[in-house]
């Protein structure tokens, strides 16, 4: 089922032409998703485009769930990774009020690390994923270390997936030298958000909530998801990639209820894209400053300049990484970025079919959530369209 164009109910929707975008290329954006729904591409799919502050495209496709109701932008989506901003916004709140540094060393926050072999890795390096340590994800020792029984129990009362992967970080491996390599690691931004926890005695979720839900009056947005929240997730077939009949799931009440900064985000499109033009306006919206402009900035910039990356099962020559975001360069990455985004834009995937991009030349902020029917080892969206739809949107523009 598809529904008409509607608006992202936050933001005034205007006629394309009026913000300098073609009416006749969002056309061919639309007919993009069209086809991809009705040809069984997935299920359930929706986008929003801002555009210098305004709604240009809002569309949703299929149902919230198998045999469900009909999609809605309001519905919330389990955004996996494309929530470690929010969750660098968050821990950069915490630099900005002088409670942690960036160039802290992490050691003085882990007691359970040796500060002989793991004293000069920096908060800085787990936020741009360039510890110097294995990315026990990518690598599959995670998945090891459960088959082999290296994981205790939970303490009582502790959440199972955060306690797996503190496990895995406390346990680091060395492959190199902090700051000569990325190697992306949902590990590393738990160590960030075990931070948080640390410093404000609170869970990550409090502090997602008071420093940037609330005070952007995100209430399709939840870490940890309320039963009345839980009505409206979007869920997906158990035999799809990540449904309930599969090792990693997004579905049910227990992953809904986990305190995971990364990756553990549930929002709707309608909630995203207002972080995302928080962020496009320099840390303000709606006359709410939620983030300084010097840390709005350090999002967007890259912070690792010159040094290469490991993707997937690929060497990436150029890392380009800021505090949050991937920051494109000439050679984006496979599936996740589309070609004709300006160099300089940003962008975050999340597991699943989560696409959200800024292109910070063309003041156009923009998410695409889609559930997909075939996914990489890597968590790549062989099935997805993210890629193609930025680059139709970006083509969109006149002016």
């Amino acid at each position: 089922m598809m529904t008409p164009m509607c608006g992202s109910m936050r933001f005034t929707t205007v006629e394309p032409g009026d913000v300098g975008m073609s009416a006749e290329r969002l056309g061919w954006a639309r007919d993009l998703m069209t086809r991809h729904f009705e040809s069984g591409g997935t299920p359930s799919m929706a986008a929003v485009v801002l555009r210098r502050g305004r709604t240009v495209f809002a569309e949703t496709m299929g149902v919230k769930e198998p045999d469900g109701p009909p999609l809605e932008l309001s519905h919330l989506w389990p955004i996996a990774s494309a929530g470690k901003p929010i969750t660098s916004a968050v821990a950069l709140s915490l630099v900005e009020d002088g409670v942690i540094g960036l160039y802290d060393p992490v050691v003085e926050f882990f007691p359970e690390l040796d500060p002989e072999l793991h004293g000069e890795v920096l908060i800085h390096h787990l936020l741009t994923h360039t510890t110097g340590w294995e990315s026990a994800q990518r690598t599959g020792r995670l998945a090891e270390m459960v088959m082999a029984g290296a994981v205790d129990e939970p303490p009582p009362g502790a959440d199972p997936i955060i306690h797996l992967f503190l496990s895995a970080a406390l346990r680091p491996v060395i492959v190199g030298a902090p700051g000569a390599q990325m190697d992306y690691d949902t590990i590393s931004f738990e160590l960030l958000a075990e931070i948080v926890r640390r410093v404000t005695g609170e869970p990550l979720d409090a502090a997602v909530r008071e420093r940037i839900l609330e005070p952007l009056s995100l209430q399709q947005s939840a870490l940890r998801v309320s039963d009345e929240l839980s009505r409206h997730v979007v869920r997906r077939s158990p035999d799809l990639p990540l449904g309930s009949n599969q090792i990693l799931t997004f579905d049910g009440r227990n992953r809904e209820l986990d305190d995971f900064g990364g990756g553990g985000m549930y929002m709707s499109p309608g909630d995203l894209v207002p972080f995302g033009q928080m962020i496009l306006q320099g840390g303000t919206l709606d006359g709410t400053r939620v983030l300084s402009p010097a840390t709005a900035r350090s999002m967007v910039t890259n912070q690792v300049p010159g040094i290469p990356a490991l993707v997937g099962d690929r060497t990436v020559r150029e890392a380009s990484w800021g505090y949050g975001f991937t920051v494109i360069t000439t050679r984006p990455f496979n599936f996740f970025v589309g070609g004709l985004l300006p160099v300089g834009s940003v962008a975050h995937p999340g597991a699943g079919g989560i696409n959200f991009w800024i292109d910070l030349e063309n003041e156009i902020v923009g998410v695409l959530f889609e559930v997909i029917t075939e996914m990489s080892e890597f968590f790549e969206p062989v099935s997805g369209i993210g890629h193609r739809f930025q680059d139709v949107i970006a083509g969109a523009v006149e002016s």
